[in-house]
């Protein structure tokens, strides 16, 4: 059984990411091969494509000078101003015009023109989006170089729902795996009644995801809920490192995308709770993302050193472990969520955990049982959960054995998951027949 996961892009760290690969990986190890499609380019250092390409899966993409010109408005901008220089003789001509009908200085006259020329090929030929066109044409020329069984689209939100139609328009099996949870205060999902019922079937990381699934888009299809992949770091020889039992020096970590769902500016106002109170203790954010300058001033409205909290992703596993080997207490402060694979790594490091009550979360996470919760958007809450975390060490160790426990005792393990996903296909298949 051939599979072509399907990706809207490569994130440098995200948890779409890392449970894919790692599903891809063990698929392809257990004899099933697997192909992973890109629909934007992903640098060939990229920690996922590394992996990928380690694992012996096939990574499939458009070749930058292909894939930018669609999709990187930097690279638009730069090829629109090109354009305008070749096309020397129209601004000539457009300018001679401008100074005879409306007797401006030639200068005025000639940056007009050009300004005016650029915005019209950035507006109607360079500008335009044209990713899906180019992810469609790829699709094509691997059903037809690969010959793939079936799709498994990663997608989030409506940005592959594409996909779906035209693999319903060539009779190609999909399974359709959405790594959020819709929420209509979002309008991410309003294209989902169109097209997601085309799918073979839908996958959702978490109960309340599926709910959300059938009320918010208008699932209709089989939903399949799967549990979080992760393996396990503690085979790889992974130890704690000691750690001070007092408050003073704890390190406080979040693993996250700078994005609006991940409710950081809330951690940040958390934080100057806590350190009015615990002023050594360290709080690092790892990750990057489209919202990092607002929050670096917000950051530094508060008083805080912002270039200290967002030190930036982690580019290898090995680096995260590190990361982990330090933690004392892991903080999610999400407004939005899935079934967050960062938690999932916090519970199989022994971190004990401090989190929002939101997506999945409460599934995996139940109060002073092994983690604390809190009510998204609730900075006191926040500050209140992590304060009493760094004055009692016995808690944040009874807390972290119990987050281990919770992964020890649930179906995180890659076996498991890719056996599962390869009935799943199966069944797509056949129903498909």
């Amino acid at each position: 059984m051939k599979i072509c996961m399907v990706f809207y892009d490569m994130q440098e760290i995200g948890g779409l990411e890392e449970y894919a690969v790692t599903l891809a990986s063990s698929l392809q190890q257990k004899g099933n091969p697997v192909s992973a499609l890109v629909a934007m380019w992903a640098p060939p250092d990229n920690q996922y494509v590394r992996r990928l390409r380690d694992a012996g899966v096939r990574v499939v993409q458009w070749p930058k000078w292909v894939s930018y010109p669609a999709s990187h408005w930097p690279t638009k901008v730069r090829f629109a101003t090109s354009l305008t220089w070749v096309c020397g003789p129209l601004v000539f001509a457009l300018a001679v015009a401008d100074v005879l009908v409306r007797r401006k200085a030639w200068s005025q006259s000639r940056d007009s023109a050009r300004n005016w020329l650029r915005g019209q090929l950035l507006n109607r030929v360079v500008g335009p989006d044209r990713r899906q066109t180019l992810a469609r044409g790829l699709l094509r020329w691997w059903r037809v170089r690969w010959h793939p069984d079936v799709l498994h689209v990663q997608g989030y939100t409506s940005n592959l729902l594409f996909v779906l139609d035209w693999a319903d328009t060539v009779g190609l099996p999909v399974v359709y795996e959405e790594h959020q949870t819709p929420d209509p205060q979002f309008n991410w999902w309003q294209d989902f009644p169109r097209s997601i019922n085309k799918a073979s079937l839908v996958v959702a990381v978490s109960k309340k995801s599926a709910d959300a699934l059938r009320e918010v888009c208008k699932v209709q299809r089989p939903i399949v809920v799967r549990h979080p992949l992760l393996a396990d770091p503690l085979r790889t020889g992974w130890r704690r490192d000691p750690r001070a039992t007092d408050a003073d020096g704890l390190d406080v970590t979040t693993v996250a995308r700078l994005g609006v769902t991940k409710g950081l500016t809330y951690l940040l106002d958390a934080i100057v709770h806590v350190k009015a109170t615990h002023p050594s203790t360290r709080f690092r954010v790892y990750g990057d993302g489209e919202s990092r300058q607002e929050l670096l001033d917000h950051a530094d409205r508060l008083g805080l050193d912002g270039a200290a909290i967002f030190v930036g992703p982690f580019t290898t596993r090995d680096e995260l472990a590190r990361i982990m080997a330090t933690t004392d207490i892991f903080v999610m402060s999400s407004v939005l969520e899935g079934q967050p694979l960062g938690l999932v790594e916090a519970m199989a490091y022994g971190c004990p955990i401090v989190a929002t009550a939101v997506g999945g979360i409460p599934e995996l996470i139940q109060e002073r049982v092994n983690g604390m919760l809190c009510a998204p958007r609730d900075p006191e809450c926040l500050a209140r959960g992590i304060s009493a975390l760094l004055d009692d060490a016995e808690l944040r160790e009874r807390l972290g054995r119990a987050a281990r426990r919770t992964y020890e005792g649930g179906p995180y393990q890659p076996e498991a998951l890719s056996e599962h996903f390869i009935s799943l296909y199966g069944r797509v298949l056949n129903s498909s027949r």
